[in-house]
């Protein structure tokens, strides 16, 4: 297979840089002598590392409708229906995450370290916004193709 449209490079662009957010922790919270982690594989203590179920599935989710939707390039306006659904699901990650650092970071004593991989999920829903309108552009153009004929 060939890549020959922009969008299936930020669907794949997306997908790394899930797969990659996925191995690092999100944020650091610290209070006093303990530090816990929280990210898809990495949450916990520093000791004691535990898969987070919820962050885990919608990080499977994003990447596995990323790499379904490079697929369905024959049917443009099922393919645009799944990159939002790819968007709002990882909206809703980033929410999620949010929510856990105002929660914990409500705590009294405790403090909320962002760390710089946060920036990932953020980065990969652009490039999903990004390939969205680049289907937009392509179904313009057909559009635009058959109104000629």
């Amino acid at each position: 297979m060939v890549i020959q449209r922009i969008q299936s490079l930020y669907l794949i662009i997306a997908v790394i840089l899930m797969v990659v957010f996925a191995f690092f922790p999100a944020l650091t919270f610290e209070l006093a002598d303990k530090t816990v982690l929280y990210g898809a594989l990495e949450t916990g203590r520093a000791g004691n590392l535990h898969i987070n179920p919820l962050l885990f599935t919608l990080i499977a989710l994003i990447t596995f409708l990323a790499i379904v939707d490079i697929f369905l390039y024959k049917n443009l306006q099922r393919q645009m229906t799944v990159c939002f659904v790819d968007i709002i699901i990882g909206l809703a990650m980033l929410i999620a995450i949010g929510i856990q650092a105002f929660v914990v970071g409500n705590r009294e004593g405790w403090t909320v370290s962002w760390q710089l991989y946060v920036l990932m999920p953020v980065l990969s829903i652009i490039f999903l916004m990004m390939a969205h309108k680049a289907m937009s552009r392509d179904k313009k153009k057909l559009l635009d193709a058959d109104r000629l004929r």
